[in-house]
């Protein structure tokens, strides 16, 4: 009766690797797949068969959200800094004190 079904095998965990290949890909510019797998030191295929788990796609999407959070707050202080620096050329071309 089941001898044609298949054995569900547990798949291992996430290991250092994984993640290596999810830093990589969250980077900004994103390097080629090539060089990624070659950095992680497995074959191209097999960094898109990882792409398909949804251990390793759960925590690539969460490190995205996070560095893009980041990138926005990091460009959010720069525009309120570059605003602060405008008011204060106005305040001392107001009072004339810049030419």
């Amino acid at each position: 009766m089941g001898a044609n079904k298949k054995r569900k095998r547990r798949r291992a965990d996430l290991d250092d690797r994984h993640y290596l290949a999810i830093e990589l890909l969250t980077t900004v510019p994103t390097p080629n797949l090539d060089d990624i797998a070659r950095t992680c030191g497995v074959d191209r295929r097999t960094l898109y068969r990882w792409r398909l788990r949804k251990d390793f796609d759960k925590a690539w999407r969460e490190l995205s959200r996070h560095k893009a959070a980041f990138r926005f707050r990091r460009v959010k202080r720069k525009a309120y800094e570059i605003s602060r620096v405008e008011d204060i050329e106005l305040i001392l071309r107001a009072n004339k004190l810049v030419g």
